[in-house]
Order: structure tokens, then C-alpha cells, then sequence
């Protein structure tokens, strides 16, 4: 009987064993990143990524891919060792250096002032997440000192395992359809320095909208000037987002820099209407000597609640983003 319950318990063991997932280590020295292009969403990405296991029967850094490539052609993976190197923990180990183009969707709601997610991602394109499963190494990831992207600051990288479902068999009968593998994900955030694009972006705005502001302080007698202020401050402002699309992928949505020139579209046509508001003021009550002081102070009041209403427009934008 007793060695019957061993011999269970022996199965047992061997079973478990059989069916736990291996375990691989993995990390990441991040060497560069260049190349960033919002448009096609992509940039350049220059890694090492190193596996530690144990068991000698298969090879993790054979049978990894990249879920997140663009222009898979062009990258080159090198590896450091001819065969796996055992390590002194008894772990076998391997370090493989990849170059080459990666995407992820940006989201610019936020721009000039949005936060990216440079990321490269990775699953072993073989083993399911019951077959092998990934653990980050005790300082699993570091980024080269002297690694610059112009017009870019890096926060803090981070490497993450998740777990990625896909629910399709791939047309194999085989495949119930409910796929998971575990997943590892690379990631270096980045944004740009908030005041110097504060500067860059925003003054020339502000001007513009200074500019415009003038009409309410021409006398209401001068409609052809004040015409001119509020046309040439508009057109100033469709040459402004023009240009600034210029940098940014076609989106269905207004990235926070769109939103600022859409108040300044409010403003300045507000002022052409209250224009025309003062011109027919003074065309209909000419025979009122107290018609151009109303429309003086009509022009001021106007002046003072459109200021305003914009500046916190802009404030209540730039608090929200930042």
C-alpha cells in the first residue's frame, strides 16, 4: 500500500512537472532610438535582450518575435553567443542585439504636451503561456547614458510581461480559439520640454490673438481697418494650423493645439461680428450724438469678456493636458 502511494505520488510529481509552464528570465538595455516619425507612427529602435532558463532541451532566443515591427525586412538580430553560455546559477543564457523599425499607435490629444510610449514587444511564437511563461530578471532593464532623441526627454523605461488573448484559431481545427501566449513589453516614455514648446508653439498664437485684439480699440468710424485687422489675424491663424499639420498623421480627433486655434477662430470672428454690430449702430442712429461713445463702450466691454473667456479657455486646456 505504501508503495503504491508512492509510486501516486511519484506521477504526481512528474505530471506537474510535465505540465507547468517553463520559466524563461528575460531584460533589456535599451542602446538607441532614433528616427521617430509621428506620421508613420514609428521609429528606430536599437536593443539587447538577454533570456536566462533551465531547460536544455529547447532555446527561447530561437523562438521569440517581435509583435510590433514595421519594415520587418530591415531588422537584424545578432546574437552574443554562438550557443547558449551555462551561467554560474546554472542557467543557460543568451543575449540577442536587434535593430530595426518599430510602431506603436501615438495618442496626440495632448500635443504639443503628450507623453509617448516608445515600446518593443515580444512573444515566443511556438510556445503558448501554459508552455512557457516569462519573469523579468532582478534589474531587468537599463537604458545607454548617453542615448538622446532631439526635441525629446525619457522618463523612466519599464519592461512588463503581460498576457496577450487571441481569439482565433488561425484556421488550424487544432486551435480552440482561445489562444494565449505571454507576452514581454519594452517601454520608454518620452515627451517634449514643456517650456521651450510652450514658446515655440503658443506665443505665436498669442500674438496673433494680441494682434486681432486691436480691433476693438480702433474707433468704430474706422470699419476698413478693423476689417483688415480681423481678416489678416484669420488668415494668420489658418497659415499657423496649416503649417503645424504638417508634422501630424491624419487623426479623427482635435490634438489640444487644434483646440487652441479653434478658440482663436472663435475670437477673431467673434470681433469681425461686432463689427459689423457697431458699423450698423452707427449707420442706423447716426442722428444720436451718444452712438459712437455706445459703440465705444460696446467695443471695450466685448474686448474684456472675449480676453477672458479665451485666456481661460486656454488655461482650463493646458492644466487638463499637463
Amino acid at each position: 500500500m505504501i508503495k503504491l502511494l508512492s509510486l501516486l505520488f511519484t506521477l504526481l510529481l512528474v505530471q506537474s512537472a510535465w505540465s507547468a509552464p517553463k520559466v524563461v528570465t528575460v531584460g533589456a538595455f535599451l542602446n538607441n532610438i532614433q528616427n521617430l516619425d509621428l506620421k508613420s507612427h514609428s521609429y528606430n529602435a536599437d536593443v539587447y535582450i538577454w533570456f536566462k532558463w533551465t531547460d536544455p532541451e529547447f532555446d527561447p532566443s530561437e523562438t521569440f518575435e517581435f509583435v510590433n515591427p514595421q519594415e520587418l525586412w530591415g531588422h537584424t538580430q545578432t546574437k552574443a553567443y554562438e550557443k547558449p553560455e551555462k551561467i554560474e546559477s546554472g542557467e543557460f543564457y543568451q543575449v540577442v542585439r536587434v535593430h530595426g523599425r518599430f510602431g506603436t499607435k501615438f495618442d496626440l490629444s495632448n500635443y504639443p504636451f503628450d507623453i509617448q510610449r516608445l515600446t518593443v514587444e515580444f512573444e515566443d511564437s511556438s510556445n503558448e503561456a501554459g508552455a512557457i511563461k516569462y519573469i523579468t530578471d532582478n534589474d531587468p532593464i537599463a537604458v545607454n547614458d548617453k542615448l538622446t532623441l532631439p526635441g525629446f526627454i525619457f522618463g523612466e523605461p519599464r519592461i512588463s510581461i503581460l498576457e496577450q488573448k487571441y481569439s482565433s484559431n488561425f484556421g488550424d481545427s487544432r486551435i480552440d480559439g482561445n489562444s494565449r501566449y505571454s507576452r514581454v513589453r519594452i517601454e520608454l516614455p518620452i515627451h517634449r520640454p514643456r517650456g521651450a514648446y510652450a514658446i515655440k508653439f503658443l506665443l505665436p498664437i498669442a500674438c496673433v490673438v494680441f494682434c486681432a485684439s486691436l480691433m476693438f480699440l480702433f474707433s468704430p468710424k474706422y470699419v476698413d481697418a478693423r476689417v483688415g485687422v480681423g481678416i489678416t489675424a484669420l488668415l494668420t491663424i489658418v497659415a499657423l494650423q496649416l503649417t503645424l499639420g504638417d508634422n501630424l498623421p491624419e487623426v479623427d480627433y482635435l490634438v489640444l493645439i487644434d483646440k487652441i486655434y479653434l478658440g482663436a477662430y472663435i475670437y477673431v470672428v467673434a470681433g469681425l461680428a461686432l463689427v459689423v454690430r457697431t458699423t450698423w449702430m452707427l449707420e442706423l442712429h447716426e442722428e444720436d450724438p451718444d452712438v459712437l461713445a455706445k459703440a465705444n463702450k460696446l467695443d471695450l466691454i466685448a474686448l474684456g469678456i472675449f480676453s477672458v473667456v479665451y485666456l481661460l479657455a486656454v488655461v482650463t486646456l493646458l492644466v487638463l493636458a499637463l
